[in-house]
């Protein structure tokens, strides 16, 4: 071979090297983002005790909340906003002044969850794009009905039906805490005597899902260890649903490698190493 074949040779094993460790810093470095408070009636931040549990790491932006400002990175995919939050008035009106960022966030592919928030902290969720609507009540219920039994959210990794959400309890509270009253815009996953209690709606590229129910208190504060172990169950369902996927790097790379040996890069190294 010639010098120039294998200085070619050289530089498309470097152009792969550093391909591949693009690709991995790039699917590796997808992030949740949180916000949590230990409202007034659980007083645990039961969000963060929930994932720290399930050693599930993210990024806590809850004291910038708190400062006004709400700042997505680029590597966040997720942002899960604890229940009952909007108890705390300045993370509740940065949320609002911050509908914005939020709305973006989600046009460009990044996923809002927002379980039971208390209708006289945030009846109407301000937050919402137009288009999008969630009204927030006083009533709760342990009636409840699954719509959509055959979503991800009560597939894996648990089993869930109705059963599985049966009796669930927090002092006087069940199983659906503060229905959501009225919607605009949003598919209906999960119902109580006609209101809705899971939602969820494509805005962009992402997704808001709004819910009234709080599996993330009932699982560390709720009255018995079924309550506990069913809202638990239930977390790992929402995250195995929502939570940022890993890219299969090693697919990708070999992806790209077949892009580039059809395309001009390998074409001008081909006719040089002959």
């Amino acid at each position: 071979p010639t010098r120039r074949s294998s200085d070619l040779r050289a530089y498309s094993i470097l152009f792969l090297f550093l391909l591949h460790g693009f690709l991995m810093k790039s699917d590796a470095a997808q992030k949740i983002a949180v916000v949590d408070f230990a409202d007034q009636w659980t007083q645990v931040d039961a969000l963060r005790q929930t994932l720290d549990e399930f050693k599930v790491q993210y990024d806590d932006l809850t004291k910038d909340i708190e400062n006004g400002k709400l700042k997505f990175e680029v590597e966040h995919k997720l942002f899960f906003i604890g229940s009952m939050t909007t108890n705390d008035p300045k993370l509740h009106q940065s949320l609002d002044d911050n509908a914005q960022e939020i709305k973006d966030f989600v046009k460009n592919g990044g996923i809002v969850i927002e379980p039971t928030q208390a209708d006289q902290n945030e009846a109407n969720v301000d937050w919402l794009p137009n288009g999008l609507q969630c009204i927030r009540s006083d009533r709760d219920s342990k009636d409840f009905k699954i719509l959509k039994a055959d979503h991800s959210l009560f597939a894996a990794p648990n089993k869930m039906g109705k059963k599985e959400f049966q009796g669930w309890g927090h002092q006087g509270w069940p199983t659906v805490w503060e229905v959501i009253a009225s919607q605009k815009g949003f598919d209906i996953i999960m119902e109580s005597i006609g209101n809705p209690v899971i939602m969820e709606a494509d805005f962009g590229k992402g997704k808001f899902v709004m819910m009234s129910l709080a599996p993330d208190k009932y699982h560390i504060k709720g009255n018995d260890e079924n309550t506990k172990k069913m809202a638990g169950k239930f977390m790992e369902n929402i995250l195995e649903a929502y939570k940022p996927k890993a890219v299969d790097v090693t697919s990708k790379l070999a992806s790209r490698w077949a892009e580039l040996k059809s395309h001009s890069i390998l074409s001008t190294l081909k006719p040089a190493m002959q």
